[in-house]
């Protein structure tokens, strides 16, 4: 139970929350000068007194803010217009309420002035030269972007058609720029489309904008879309559907007139579809669409794709072209078996590759000879070879020999241990095989005397060659063919059975075992990386790699 001393605390709380803000005398007598307010400059200003018990005298006096002259003003209301010219600021006003026993009671009243908001100004560009008829089909645009307001205020844009014959903007449009195509039409006709933009403070303006159409003798036309831009290896569509004729539906059929020939899902159909080929075949596909009603009367339009390139043409892939489940091989694209590697990249769309050079699935190399000329994609004898989607030429090696002493300096056949002065080497520079010891130099078996035998050899034009990186070498590697090395371009590949292994020799040093007493190796039978020390006694084959 509450004690007598909360009950009358809670008591005068209640009598102080009946008084509102106005100040009160002991037998609560009150004033009150009203709710602040918020105004535009150039507004007019109401103020209103309230005091209890009537009968007393009100006068309004101003503290702070820029003056205004009406004030002190007696009164318990006052109306006064602000000056337009009056800044942004805060006005701050006192009613004094004299009651006849000579009491005075007080409250004061906030009013904050803003600068006033102009509505916005409606402009529209484009359109049709006064008198001027569009033709079936003519694409006609209204740009209401250069519509403003003064204070700099977001707009809001919204089109709609008010007049007209048959519904040629079929829902209002809220974007700036509105992009009309005049329809089919049996005669001469109007329309009347208005522009309505509004600013946050929710003022607004419109603008009305009439077209003239022109009637279509023929009664038909064909609508074959809008030029646009399509990406390389994607399916992409043609779509004449809004070809229409006054008498009857349309029967469509699409003709290519320029760029890579493709296959249209039906050339019969107006909405088909196709694969775009690879941009750098062609870049521009041209389409013809032919429309034809049921009196025999026609009408045709064109359209013009730009292919984009997709970036796959630089791309490495893995070779993988097929797909599979637990057991067996499938279709690619099996939504029961998703995401597949023969599902993206090169491999995906070799068949659509234009090529420079020759590969399986994805790959692309180019033939050269002894000085690094490019040779034709047939040409049986070559000495090197390009990787068209990388740029780095490639070391083809020369036939195995019998023995070491009958090799020559690119045999097949020829070994060697890791050694490098160069990048890579991470303070362990390897230890050079005995001469004539798995390779025909003189000197060494090492990988740098190796190296710098076939630079100054000048070997296909250049004196750049060097040990590839493990990504570099990974490149060639095929993981979706019996042989990871393509044997039609990387010929006279040595027996596995010489070292036991098919290892080849990167730059890259290995951490693995501490250190860096390893270097990188890829087999080139299944593509596997693996490390062997930097040893005289650790060989591996070598393929060179440069840059053009």
């Amino acid at each position: 139970m509450l004690n007598r001393y909360c009950l009358m605390s809670l008591l005068c709380l209640l009598l102080i929350a009946c008084g509102d803000k106005g100040t009160q005398a002991d037998d609560l007598a009150s004033v009150n000068a009203g709710l602040d307010q918020q105004l535009y400059a150039g507004a007019t200003l109401n103020l209103s007194a309230k005091g209890d018990p009537p009968g007393g005298d009100f006068s309004w006096h101003q503290l702070s803010g820029p003056a205004l002259a009406d004030f002190p003003f007696s009164g318990a209301t006052i109306s006064i217009p602000l000056p337009d010219d009056l800044p942004e600021s805060r006005l701050i006003f006192e009613v004094r309420y004299t009651l006849s026993d000579g009491r005075l009671l007080r409250d004061r009243v906030q009013v904050d002035v803003m600068r006033p908001v102009s509505a916005p100004v409606a402009l529209v560009q484009g359109g049709l030269a006064d008198g001027n008829y569009a033709t079936t089909g003519q694409y006609i645009q209204l740009d209401a972007s250069d519509s403003f307001d003064p204070e700099g205020q977001a707009l809001s844009f919204l089109w709609q058609q008010v007049a007209g014959p048959v519904a040629w903007l079929q829902q209002p449009i809220n974007q700036p720029v509105l992009l009309l195509k005049a329809p089919l039409l049996a005669d001469d006709s109007e329309f009347r489309f208005e522009l309505f933009v509004q600013n946050e403070a929710g003022l607004s303006d419109a603008l009305e904008v009439v077209l003239l159409v022109q009637g279509n003798a023929a009664g038909i036309y064909a609508d074959a879309g809008l030029d646009r831009t399509v990406l390389e290896f994607h399916t992409s569509w043609l779509d004449g559907s809004n070809s229409a004729s006054l008498r009857s539906a349309v029967d469509c059929h699409w003709t290519q007139l320029t760029g890579a020939p493709v296959q249209l899902m039906d050339a019969k159909a107006c909405h088909t579809n196709f694969v775009v080929p690879d941009s750098r075949q062609h870049p521009e596909l041209r389409f013809q669409l032919q429309v034809q009603d049921s009196t025999g009367a026609q009408a045709s339009d064109e359209v013009v794709l730009t292919v984009l390139s997709s970036g796959l043409h630089y791309r490495v892939d893995t070779g993988q072209s097929q797909c599979y489940d637990g057991l067996d091989q499938i279709a690619c694209d099996d939504q029961a078996y998703p995401r597949q590697d023969a599902d993206f990249g090169r491999d995906a769309i070799a068949a659509l590759l234009n090529k420079t050079g020759v590969g399986r699935a994805g790959f692309d190399f180019s033939k050269l000879d002894s000085h690094g000329d490019e040779l034709p994609r047939d040409a049986a004898d070559f000495s090197c070879v390009r990787d068209n989607v990388t740029g780095l030429i490639w070391e083809v090696k020369e036939p195995a020999a019998a023995s070491v002493a009958s090799a020559s300096l690119r045999a097949a056949s020829n070994y060697y241990s890791w050694t490098s002065e160069g990048e890579g080497h991470a303070g362990n520079l390897g230890e050079a095989a005995p001469a004539l010891d798995g390779c025909p130099d003189l000197n060494n078996c090492g990988t740098q005397a190796y190296v710098a035998a076939v630079n100054a050899a000048l070997y296909c034009g250049g004196g750049n060659w060097r040990l590839p990186t493990v990504a570099e070498l990974n490149t060639l590697v095929d993981f979706g063919a019996d042989k990871a090395l393509d044997p039609a371009l990387f010929r006279h590949e040595p027996e596995p059975a010489l070292l036991g292994h098919l290892y080849y020799w990167t730059v890259q040093s290995s951490a693995e075992g501490g250190g860096a007493h390893a270097a990188w190796v890829i087999d080139m039978r299944d593509g596997n990386d693996n490390s062997l020390p930097k040893r005289a006694d650790s060989r591996a084959f070598v393929r060179l790699v440069r840059s053009p």
